[in-house]
């Protein structure tokens, strides 16, 4: 869900801006962490809105140009620029108006003696918990310049990653859009005018050809209906994905559905691991680093087996147990966890298992593509050949009479 705040910060100017989470005293308790003195926090309703109906297509920053803000930063840091001639370099060369403008708060803010985690903290639906505790570990070890310059890696190397799985589903999404769109076409322009000439002929049609005639009868006769389900259902739907049932199902069903099954573990163990690693290595405590790491998990899965760890811990048990004999878990994992706990070298230990399953992550998003290609091929080869049957059939049948 997404809420609405007005915050007044130390320095007594106000602030506002929008945040997602699940309730609104999850709400309250991430903008508390802020140090905002909190005015309001009111939910957004956005059912009637265009923006609630087809979402907005800017709802926040972009992932790339986060990659793009952060390796920028490092590399003006590394090269002796102060932070604030380094954010206002950045400012200057911004072309998202919003971006710019959160950058211009964040230079005037350091300028006036604020660190620049507390900076970042200021924007909540921009920089997440990570990318602020990434930066405070730096500034708390006076190691910022290579905090920056490791973040910006980071950064790049997820946005990455995420590239590659999303494009791994957005091929056979497209695909079978463009194929539901041209069924949708004949359906309209093409059928009618074909069952005119049957009809006229008073001919016995077979069952696939009524079938055909049927469906276009109703989206030649009812396409404003057909229309007006087809937004109620993208509403309805994408209103329930965004409740925690919704998403929990829809995580589930990720990681069960083959081919991609094997493709969505591998991503979100990459992810976890390299999370857990970069902020162990950073100096952040194991409890911090495993609640943040859930938070930013990307499924609600994993965002449980991680958060079952965290209790695990707080009572001193293994960070390894909560992993130990989950289905949706390689047993990697918790081998690895528990040499890293032996050794004291668990940063290193889950730096090489993030770039393991990266790698794998690689051959998987192969693998799925190769599966697919002839699945479409078949599915929509499949389609077609109904279609022409139930044209050709009764062409074929005037042919004979004649």
């Amino acid at each position: 869900m997404k809420f609405k705040y007005r915050a007044v910060a130390k320095n007594g100017e106000e602030q506002t801006g929008n945040i997602e989470a699940e309730s609104q005293e999850k709400a309250v308790e991430v903008l508390q962490k802020y140090d905002f003195t909190l005015v309001s926090v009111d939910k957004v309703h956005e059912l009637l809105s265009l923006s609630g109906i087809f979402g907005k297509f800017h709802k926040g920053i972009s992932p790339k140009k986060l990659v793009i803000f952060s390796k920028e930063l490092s590399i003006l840091i590394s090269s002796g620029v102060s932070l604030v001639e380094a954010l206002h370099i950045q400012c200057e060369q911004e072309e998202s108006k919003r971006f710019k403008e959160q950058i211009a708060v964040m230079a005037d803010m350091v300028e006036d003696g604020y660190s620049l985690s507390n900076t970042l903290a200021r924007f909540p639906d921009t920089f997440s918990d990570f990318y602020i505790n990434i930066v405070r570990s730096g500034e708390v070890s006076g190691k910022m310049q290579e905090s920056l310059l490791h973040l910006a890696e980071y950064v790049e190397k997820r946005y990455l990653l995420s590239a590659k799985v999303r494009n791994a589903m957005l091929y056979p999404a497209v695909v079978m859009l463009g194929f539901l769109g041209v069924g949708i076409a004949m359906m309209v322009l093409v059928v009618p005018q074909l069952v005119g000439i049957f009809r006229e002929n008073e001919m016995e049609l077979p069952w696939p050809t009524k079938v055909l005639i049927f469906v276009s009868d109703f989206l030649v006769n009812n396409f404003t209906l057909f229309v007006l389900l087809v937004v109620f259902f993208l509403v309805v739907g994408r209103r329930y994905l965004k409740t925690p049932a919704g998403k929990a199902k829809v995580d589930l069903f990720c990681l069960s559905m083959p081919p991609f099954n094997d493709l969505f573990k591998k991503y979100y163990l990459a992810r976890f691991a390299d999370n857990l690693s970069m902020l162990i290595g950073s100096g952040v405590n194991i409890v911090n680093a495993l609640e943040i790491s859930a938070s930013v998990a990307g499924n609600s899965v994993y965002r449980k087996i991680i958060l079952e760890s965290v209790e695990d811990v707080k009572v001193g048990g293994s960070i390894a147990y909560a992993f130990e004999n989950n289905k949706y878990v390689s047993p990697m994992i918790s081998k690895m966890l528990n040499i890293g706990e032996r050794t004291g070298k668990i940063d290193t230990v889950l730096k090489d298992v993030a770039d393991f399953y990266t790698k794998e992550v690689d051959i998987a998003v192969d693998g799925v593509t190769a599966i697919i290609e002839p699945i479409l091929i078949l599915v929509l080869g499949c389609g077609v050949g109904v279609l022409v049957a139930a044209i050709i059939m009764p062409i074929y049948q005037m042919t004979e009479t004649i």
